[in-house]
């Protein structure tokens, strides 16, 4: 008895060790865009995620011995797509993970989608357009717009019932309640890729004073030969996204010919160009809404800050046929050395808790001279955040077949996808309210035709908030005589911790911050304040008149919180 109660202890000691050494490295933190909070976890170590696989597999009334001679038949036992018969013994070392050949393996066997398969083994691709807007950029780039999980869980919202009449100013949850969430899949446009959008860097001159750096822009493709239209040698009033080969810029136009146009720049004359259509660049569409950061990154450009001067351009390029130089042009596009860039993808690696997504300089210089992917999934990653590059662009580069990768998603109960967590105080609509033909939902939709579900992770990096809510997200389409920045805005979003204006020099090369302002009449004021002792400023719009309003803080009215991004339309 003595000696079977020994070996029982040894046996549940020699289990525990085991199990301490099954966690694995690398856990992304429990925030938007990460493993935890999005697919959760079967459970704490690499024997639930062999588990896993084998209950999805047996949905498809498949076993691991079976995918494995399956994927020996068809791409050969020494091929990179071979799944191993012991891929369940291989996932007990911490160390190991899965190729992006064996996952697509994977996917094309058991028909089930790559990106679903990929968020399996740990690696969730929306990621890709949460991490792109924390990366700094010298030169504008086109992100990555893509909803790589049509069927994750999205918040949604219902029409509010109102009796009073709409105000000026309003806070969201003033229009809208949280109704019961949808499939991403649901919400996307109609018309596919009808839009671009891009973020304005450092060094696009041409974007200067219209746009800022680091503010996000939507070009509409289907207006992009409106150009034409207008007379020769007169500068088109719309702005327009043109790539050439030093990446991508967002300018006015001036029609020289039938095939050429000139960069217009009234601002610095000395960079304007002329380039050649379909040789040197070509017109990607019209600029048509702005989402604009204000107040917590770089100043505002303002009469009297210095603007530098673009980059380089060269004959335009056509699209790489070969992965060697799809690295090699995305990277000059980028304008990053093989050092700048080793050191950003270190900023991924923090943010991903995963050191694997650090690149070192040789890595990535011996990238560019391959025409084969990383051997880690979280080199291709980080490379197609640096780079601006779409994932499966990517692939398809390498030459794999993701065509013949499987279509259909995994369902929920063997890959959990938690609902939307709430936390922006909203109500919830106790009845099933959906869109009101005239309501303010359905008017918001269809005069911005799409909504951006790629930055739904993101509202933290475009906004300067830690945690915001849609509480801090407030309607300001109907004051029509505020801020010009404002007259064309629709939403703004408010940090409600930012409440202290400060003093205002009229010698300062930048404007005041714009504050929201809860007055004693129960409405709200937006516009540009400053703090003197206990008299507030708002600052009207060059050439009003009066100048400026003034307001006793706390008794005329409160502040609520300062501007940090307006969504605009430009017309």
């Amino acid at each position: 008895m003595l000696l079977h109660l020994y070996a029982v202890t040894l046996q549940l000691s020699w289990k525990s060790r085991c199990w301490s050494q099954l966690r694995p490295r690398g856990e992304f933190p429990a925030s938007p865009g990460g493993r935890a909070d999005i697919y959760g976890t079967i459970g704490d170590g690499w024997m639930e995620k062999a588990l896993q696989v084998q209950q999805i597999l047996a949905a498809r009334e498949l076993t691991l011995n079976r995918v494995s001679e399956r994927s020996a038949g068809i791409f050969g036992s020494s091929a990179a797509f071979y799944v191993p018969h012991n891929l369940y013994h291989r996932l007990a070392r911490p160390s190991f993970q899965p190729t992006i050949h064996q996952i697509l393996a994977l996917s094309y066997i058991s028909s089930y989608r790559l990106c679903d398969w990929l968020a399996v083994f740990g690696f969730d691709l929306d990621v890709i357009s949460r991490v792109q807007l924390l990366i700094p950029r010298r030169r504008t780039t086109v992100l990555d717009s893509a909803v790589y999980d049509t069927f994750r869980w999205v918040p949604w919202f219902a029409e509010r019932a109102r009796n009073e009449p709409r105000l000026s100013i309003a806070p969201l949850g003033h229009f809208v309640l949280w109704d019961a969430p949808r499939r991403a899949g649901d919400l996307l446009p109609a018309v596919p890729d009808k839009f671009v959008y891009t973020r304005i860097g450092e060094e696009d001159v041409y974007a200067r004073p219209q746009f800022v750096p680091g503010g996000i822009i939507r070009a509409d493709r289907t207006r992009a030969e409106e150009f034409r239209q207008q007379e020769t040698g007169v500068p088109e009033s719309h702005f327009f996204l043109v790539e050439h080969r030093a990446g991508w810029t967002c300018s006015r136009l001036v029609r020289l010919a039938r095939d050429r146009v000139l960069l217009h720049c009234p601002q610095h004359p000395c960079v304007e160009r002329e380039l050649r259509l379909e040789r040197d660049a070509r017109v990607l569409g019209v600029i048509d809404a702005e989402i604009r950061p204000v107040g917590h990154r770089r100043a505002e450009a303002w009469p009297g800050c210095s603007n530098p001067v673009s980059g380089e351009f060269g004959q335009y390029r056509s699209a790489p046929t070969s992965l060697r130089n799809l690295l090699v042009g995305a990277r000059a596009r980028a304008g990053m050395s093989f050092r700048e860039a080793s050191s950003l993808s270190r900023l991924i690696a923090t943010t991903l808790s995963d050191p694997l997504y650090f690149a070192a300089p040789g890595s990535l210089s011996d990238y560019e001279t391959l025409d084969a992917p990383p051997r880690h999934i979280q080199k291709i990653l980080t490379i197609c955040i640096l780079y601006g590059i779409g994932f499966y662009e990517f692939l398809r580069t390498c030459g794999l077949p993701i065509d013949r990768a499987g279509r259909d998603p995994i369902p929920d109960h063997l890959m959990p996808r938690k609902p939307p967590h709430r936390n922006s105080g909203l109500p919830r609509a106790q009845t099933q309210s959906g869109q009101e033909p005239n309501g303010f939902l359905s008017s918001l939709l269809a005069e911005w035709q799409e909504v951006p579900l790629f930055l739904r992770f993101s509202l933290d990096a475009i906004a300067g908030m830690k945690s915001p809510t849609l509480s801090d997200v407030f309607w300001v389409a109907g004051d029509a005589g505020s801020d010009p920045l404002l007259k064309t805005g629709a939403l703004v979003a408010v940090n409600r911790r930012a409440k202290r204006p400060g003093t205002f020099d009229p010698a300062a090369a930048c404007a005041p911050p714009l504050y929201l302002l809860l007055k004693r009449d129960g409405e709200y004021a937006c516009g540009r304040c400053s703090l003197d002792r206990d008299v507030l400023r708002m600052h009207a719009p060059a050439g009003s008149v009066p100048e400026a309003r003034r307001l006793r803080n706390g008794i005329d009215a409160e502040i609520v919180g300062k501007v940090t991004a307006i969504l605009r339309r430009l017309f």
